[in-house]
């Protein structure tokens, strides 16, 4: 009777869907084991061909999600193969050193750092460079680090810059760690005159004084246009969240939002709107919004996650699951989020979800092989 019935379930799988042999022998050994527990039923004789029809229809129940496994992973390595998802595998180094790497587009490199320097690793040539060597002063494994085409910048007593068209570098002595690169300017934090954030001119070394800092709060967000600074500011009337916005290219400040909020973190600036989490009266950060033009909150309804990353209306969220997480990738309408399913197929968990400027979702795999995946958002995908 086994053999009949595994005969049937190979004739109604679809012709695509190939199952491992060792998937359809533990299939057909769990449909087996339900009706030996449940036991013949009293005074009652179940004919042959009755008994082999239920235990094809408890194997085609248990079969389902073994199909819809095998339908992700083939689609997951479809868009692999489309190029739509490009799976980067950097040899030889360790996940530690690859979770805060940057991918740079123009160059189709990663950049990491390790305890020996700084690296980048062409995709298209598979080797690496020594960008920077490691120095007794500096422990370059737990370095912040930004990276673009022109420029590699990373902390460690100042903010130290190379550039990487002539090869020289300098240090800004002043800057105290926190810092973020666009394009030929650096945004950073300076504490030799008064708390303030910086804009510092790359080629020129020149700095502007940008925004002083009168309260606590979070690192700033920075497109090309625009700089977005949090603080939670103490008045005579009590606590406030004050949210200014910055023109970057006159240096002038645009607006300042005061919020009904305690808590305005991990910001990140769309067109119109400054993403973030807020948070009041010590209760859980919820993600949402501030748009600009309304000066209003909107509160996203999405799935209890972790972290986030956001481009246009592309977002990612490290989703909670059971005791751990997983990136899922998400289309915004509205306040609501709508699943992409390209990612569930991937086979591993994923970490670390962060855009670049162009629009690509660059997350880190657990896996055996520490994997990077870059994924092209702006290319069909389907859900």
């Amino acid at each position: 009777m086994t053999n009949r019935v595994q005969n049937h379930l190979d004739a109604t799988l679809e012709e695509r869907l190939v199952l491992e042999y060792t998937v359809k022998q533990r299939i057909l050994y769990q449909a087996q084991q339900r009706l030996v527990s449940e036991g013949p039923p009293k005074r009652t004789v179940v004919k042959p061909l009755l008994t082999a029809a239920v235990f094809v229809v408890v194997a085609s129940v248990l079969l389902v999600p073994y199909v819809q496994q095998e339908q992700q992973e083939r689609t997951f390595q479809e868009f692999i193969s489309k190029e739509t998802i490009q799976k980067v595998i950097v040899p030889n180094v360790t996940y530690p050193s690859l979770i805060n790497s940057i991918y740079v587009e123009e160059n189709a490199e990663i950049i990491h750092t390790d305890e020996g320097g700084i690296y980048s690793y062409s995709i298209d040539d598979q080797a690496e460079t020594v960008l920077v060597a490691s120095t007794e002063r500096i422990e370059f494994s737990s370095v912040d680090l930004a990276a673009n085409e022109n420029w590699v910048i990373w902390g460690g007593r100042g903010i130290h810059i190379l550039n990487r068209q002539t090869g020289e570098q300098h240090v800004l002595l002043e800057g105290y760690g926190s810092f973020q690169l666009v394009g030929d300017q650096m945004i950073y934090l300076g504490l030799s005159e008064m708390p303030a954030y910086y804009v510092y001119d790359l080629n020129k070394e020149e700095k502007l004084l940008l925004h002083e800092i009168e309260g606590g709060g979070s690192s700033p967000a920075v497109t090309k246009e625009w700089l977005a600074v949090a603080e939670e500011v103490e008045e005579d009337n009590g606590n406030s969240l004050n949210v200014s916005i910055y023109n970057l290219e006159n240096q002038e400040l645009i607006q300042t939002y005061t919020l009904p909020y305690e808590s305005f973190s991990y910001l990140t600036l769309g067109d119109d709107r400054i993403y973030g989490k807020f948070s009041s009266n010590g209760s859980d950060a919820s993600l949402g919004y501030l748009d600009l033009a309304t000066g209003k909150v909107h509160i996203l309804d999405v799935p209890e996650n972790s972290a986030y990353a956001i481009y246009d209306d592309y977002l990612a969220l490290s989703v909670t699951k059971g005791e751990s997480d997983t990136v899922k990738l998400f289309r915004l309408k509205e306040s609501t989020a709508e699943p992409i399913t390209m990612l569930d197929g991937v086979g591993e968990r994923l970490v670390k979800p962060r855009f670049n400027e162009s629009g690509k979702l660059i997350v880190n795999g657990e896996g055996p092989e520490t994997p990077l995946y870059v994924i092209d958002t702006k290319k069909p995908q389907g859900n």
